[in-house]
């Protein structure tokens, strides 16, 4: 019979129980008849909600989902049924119980039913029937089950939320059998719901700023310093960041300490919670549920997911993983995990979140799915999967690109003593790959684990082991690591000797790389003697037209071309391109590079002309070889760009192609380049030339900084952009700080290329000439500055509003996260020690990336290099980020320019906090405030008082001066 056909009655027991001998028991059984569920009535009064229905409370965002899930409810009559699915943890039954909360008034009733299996869901109508009927508390399950189901068939007006359904099968039979009201289900199964479901809403991660808020909420703290950086950690999941914020609560440790928990014991921290969470609730286990799910229908799908953790999180290609299966599993592997949200697909590429990944690299022995032996084979089948997928060193630049972001996770989520001759095998062919393309800075960590595996493995002797640190050696001077670079490779250079012998061709190599880093770093004289020597030794040792002879005379060639003796410099590449092309092909790279600098040398001595003719040849060959895109292809189009603007005079012309270029090389080789850094510098000079200061102080500005952090303060490179951003600023009417960038830049200039170089001769004739310039026009710098700094006022205030968008003729790409970190702490490391310059392009880098702590630590450093229109943006920016610290500064930074008005808001805001500099800078301001005096006494007492050792001895000099009266009779 049809339960929902079927008379609904209760059984009641009554009667009489007598104990001891001969008693006599009377048992009396009577049945009830229940009211019929089509004349029961909701009784009123709230229904019911989820069992963490009070945390709503702590609900942020998700507005426009809210609105959509109530639009697809309302949006008819009959049955309807809406469905929320996506990853475990993003807050899908936070979305389905606030909607609950806010609709209560629509619905009669709300109902919530745990849904996660057949019979949770048969428990949840049951006590729907109970709430109505109070006597079926004592009928089967399925029986009060059966009369709710009647009751809902009979009745419209109601919401029934079904939480954590495991499969459409499971709810399919229920809603089939009703005709009317409303179905809310949530699942971790975002696939199979269109016999149920119109259009089932997938939920993703809280954008930052909601997962911010998540954080301060949860965790009780509305002033949360670094939150973003934190919920960004935790890749805005809900669930993640709900439960550092109530550990941050209850703990009362800082954002900067669970972050170190994060780093340093992750498996610990995966699990803990605050008292009183679910233990299924908790990032270590929420998704521990889906995989049991998945490994009880498809193994290989498991096998695939642990696989991917070990992966970049995004743009992994379906072809990486073609090797574990045939195709036809391997699909349907891959389908079942798209099912369950665990991997997306975007662009035809895989995707995991990177949470998801860290938490499944980690080893728990007490969590399912990350015991130690399941983790390692999915780290080893990864480095299997990338040792097949290795593209060879001429595959052209897509095919590393597609490849480099995974090697780039193996090695930062890898330790050395984990590594084995396949995953250095990887690191083998990424590390050439970066070499080939002059990302020297990138194949740091890559040498550096080859030289530790091969030390490790083969000894500190081993020829391998040689030939390894001198590419580390390599790496660390390209990356702009001179000192660690210069003792590295001058160490190896005496073992090579003593080892290999003074003709191996690695010795060879390592002494002619010293010999042209002794001249890069400014010993020209001796830099020229040694790349004679090293020339003189590979002709004997290897011969005259052997490769490495040809790449030692062309060495020589470029360093008489740095040095201003432009006759041998033509003479040596006429040579070089002859040979090049006798010995190894007219379209050998090497030859083609060697054309290139042929051209530079003639543009050097004055020959424009016979540059741009050369320079149109070798373009052409090298876009017909090397492919658009290559980095000396753009970087002879560059050149092209520059020399016919500099013959035709129409340098805006050609701004459009050098602006086009300069997207082109960053996209393709990510903002460092060489070949980035020197088109960005041509795009600068090219600017100043047609008029444009602004522009080309904005982009020379960048180039610098960049210039810094890759290639070092001494660098020519370096010193030529600073000469021409001080060109710039005095172009731009700010002639005190333009006349000190290219003071500095001569003096640098002499001390690290020499008193008469040609490139030195340049920079003091642009020296004399502001000198003359400042006498002629009698505009002090002083004024210069004073007018920049109130053009500046009137475009950023303290009262928060931001500055216009600045010159956007560039676009910087998505910086990665690890890069950002790790130049901040090289920076501030750097600003430590009192390299303020060499600090520069590193904390450029990383406030570029968007790192708070560097924007200010930025502007400090251009505020104490004499620079502070830019020490003023970057501050600005940092506070308006969330960088309270950087408030004090610059109070201080509008305090020295004579704002005072405008420095006191900020200077009160630090000192409030505690900063004694701060403290003592608005004493400053307030004694040259009219009535600020007794409040300016104030403050000093305060930072007397916290130890400052200048407030108390300021302190007694003005009880000295301005003893107080004592007061009188009236």
């Amino acid at each position: 019979m049809d339960p929902l056909s079927r008379r609904a009655e209760v059984e009641v027991n009554q009667g009489i129980i007598s104990l001891g001998d001969g008693a006599n028991n009377t048992i009396n059984n009577y049945h009830h008849p229940l009211p019929s569920a089509a004349s029961m009535r909701w009784p009123g009064g709230p229904g019911r909600l989820s069992p963490t229905a009070l945390a709503a409370a702590r609900f942020v965002g998700r507005e426009q989902e809210l609105h959509d899930l109530h639009t697809a409810l309302r949006s008819g009559t009959g049955l309807i049924a809406q469905t929320v699915a996506g990853l475990g943890g993003v807050g899908k039954s936070a979305l389905a119980c606030r909607y609950a909360q806010m609709r209560q008034d629509s619905y009669s009733p709300v109902w919530w039913i745990t849904a996660d299996s057949p019979d949770r869901i048969e428990a949840g109508l049951a006590a729907l029937a109970v709430r109505m009927v109070p006597e079926l508390n004592s009928a089967p399950l399925p029986d009060a089950a059966a009369w709710a189901r009647s009751w809902l068939a009979c009745h419209d007006g109601w919401l029934l939320v079904l939480d954590d359904v495991a499969a459409p099968a499971d709810v399919q039979d229920l809603i089939g059998s009703l005709g009317a009201g409303r179905f809310l289900i949530t699942s971790r199964l975002a696939e199979g719901w269109q016999d149920l479901v119109d259009r089932p809403v997938t939920l993703g991660a809280m954008p930052v700023e909601d997962a911010a808020e998540l954080l301060r909420r949860s965790s009780g703290r509305a002033d949360l310093p670094d939150a973003a950086r934190l919920s960004t950690r935790l890749g805005h999941l809900p669930l993640a960041v709900a439960q550092a914020g109530a550990y941050l609560s209850q703990t009362g440790i800082s954002v900067g300490e669970y972050l170190d928990l994060l780093d340093n014991s992750s498996a610990e921290t995966f699990r803990q919670a605050a008292v009183g969470t679910p233990e299924d609730r908790t990032m270590a286990a929420v998704w521990t549920v889906t995989l049991d799910r998945i490994a009880a229908e498809d193994t290989l799908a498991l096998e695939a997911f642990r696989t991917l953790a070990w992966f970049a999180p995004a743009g992994i290609p379906r072809s990486l993983l073609t090797p574990m299966a045939d195709q036809g599993a391997l699909v349907h592997a891959l389908g079942l995990l798209r099912a369950y949200r665990m991997v997306d697909v975007v662009d035809g590429s895989l995707s995991v979140h990177r949470l998801v990944q860290e938490v499944f690299r980690t080893p728990d022995a007490a969590i399912r799915h990350r015991e130690d032996e399941a983790v390692a084979r999915g780290r080893a089948r990864s480095v299997d999967l990338l040792t097949r997928a290795r593209p060879p060193l001429d595959a052209g630049l897509e095919a590393w690109q597609l490849f480099l972001p995974h090697a780039d996770a193996l090695v930062a989520h890898t330790t050395s003593v984990q590594d084995d001759p396949a995953s250095t095998g990887v690191f083998e062919a990424a590390a050439a790959f970066l070499g080939s393309q002059n990302l020297q800075h990138r194949a740091v960590r890559y040498c550096s684990r080859i030289a530790d595996f091969r030390e490790r493995t083969q000894g500190a002797h081993d020829p391998a082991t040689l030939h390894a640190r001198a590419n580390l050696a390599a790496a660390y001077l390209g990356s702009g690591d001179r000192v660690r670079g210069r003792d590295l490779l001058t160490a190896n250079l005496s073992d090579q000797q003593r080892i290999l012998g003074p003709d191996h061709r690695l010795t060879l190599a390592s002494q002619a790389y010293l010999a042209a880093i002794t001249y890069t770093e400014g010993d020209r004289d001796l830099g020229i003697e040694l790349l004679e020597e090293s020339l003189d030794h590979r002709e004997r040792a290897l011969g005259p037209d052997h490769p490495d002879t040809l790449v030692s005379r062309g060495n020589l060639a470029v360093a008489h071309h740095e040095r201003g003796d432009m006759g041998r410099a033509v003479g040596l590449f006429e040579a070089q391109v002859a040979d090049c092309a006798r010995i190894l092909g007219p379209v050998h790279f090497d030859t083609l590079r060697a054309r290139y600098h042929l051209a530079g040398a003639h543009h050097a001595a004055g020959n424009a002309t016979e540059a741009a003719r050369h320079l149109t040849a070798v373009l052409a060959d090298c876009e017909r070889v090397l492919g658009a895109s290559h980095p000396l292809t753009a970087a002879v189009r560059s050149d092209v760009t520059a020399v016919d603007s500099e013959l035709t005079q129409q340098p805006r012309v050609d701004i459009e192609q050098l602006r086009a270029d300069l997207v082109e090389s960053e996209r393709e080789h990510g903002p460092e380049h060489r070949n980035t850094l020197s088109i960005r510098a041509v795009l600068g000079s090219t600017y100043l030339r047609a008029g444009d200061v602004r522009s080309a102080t904005e982009v020379l500005e960048a180039a610098l900084g960049y210039s810094l952090w890759v290639l070092g303060p001494d660098h020519p490179v370096t010193l030529n952009t600073s000469h021409q951003l001080g060109d710039a600023y005095y172009a731009a009417g700010r002639h005190a700080l333009g006349t000190e960038m290219v003071r500095e830049a001569l003096a640098d200039c002499e001390r690290v290329l020499g008193p008469d170089q040609w490139e030195t001769e340049n920079v003091r004739a642009t020296l004399v000439y502001m000198a003359a310039s400042s006498l002629i026009t009698r505009i002090p710098g002083a004024r210069a500055v004073s007018r920049l700094l109130k053009r500046l006022r009137r475009r950023s205030r303290p009262d928060g509003s931001a500055p216009p968008d600045g010159h956007q003729g560039w676009i910087r790409p998505d910086p990665d996260p690890e890069r950002v970190r790790a130049a901040a702490a090289e920076g501030l490391r750097l600003c430590r020690k009192g390299e303020l310059r060499a600090s520069e392009g590193h904390l450029r880098v990383a406030a570029d990336g968007g790192n708070t702590s560097a924007m200010a630590n930025l502007g400090m450093v251009l505020a104490r290099t004499g620079r502070p229109a830019g020490a003023e943006s970057w501050l600005l920016r940092a506070v308006e980020a969330g960088e309270e610290t950087a408030g004090g500064p610059l109070g201080s930074l509008l305090a020295e320019t004579g704002r005072f008005k405008e420095a006191q808001p900020w200077l009160r805001r630090a000192a409030a906090t505690g900063s004694v500099d701060s403290m003592m800078d608005l004493g400053h301001v307030l004694i040259r405030t009219r009535g600020g005096r007794s409040e300016a006494e104030l403050w000093y007492r305060r930072a007397a008082a916290a130890g400052d050792p200048e407030a108390a001895l300021f302190l007694e000099q003005w009880a000295a001066r301005h003893p107080r009266r004592r007061p009188g009779p009236g």
